[in-house]
């Protein structure tokens, strides 16, 4: 499965999910990570993410059982880019 995870969570905590994510996906950019997962990496992942979160914590997923049924377009500098990621070498 694709999946998408973004994060608002306080300064203090920012590098703890970025180690957790970066295990298992993609940096995108701050806070929003993103890549390919097996159901049972996925549910890994989300039982680490539960064992740390906290009341302020705020996570959300977007997942899809195939990244070819997603589109997906960055704005870099003004510069808009398309995402060819479904050959498996752009930036998703």
């Amino acid at each position: 499965m694709f999946v998408v995870v973004f994060y608002d969570v306080p300064a203090k905590r920012t590098e703890l999910y970025r180690k957790l994510l970066s295990r298992y996906l993609n940096w995108m950019q701050n806070s929003v990570f993103s890549g390919d997962l097996t159901e049972t990496l996925y549910k890994k992942m989300r039982f680490e993410i539960k064992r740390v979160l906290e009341d302020n914590d705020k996570l959300a997923f977007v997942s899809t059982k195939n990244r070819h049924n997603i589109d997906v377009e960055l704005l870099e500098n003004g510069i808009s880019k398309k995402d060819d990621s479904h050959q498996g070498s752009g930036v998703l």
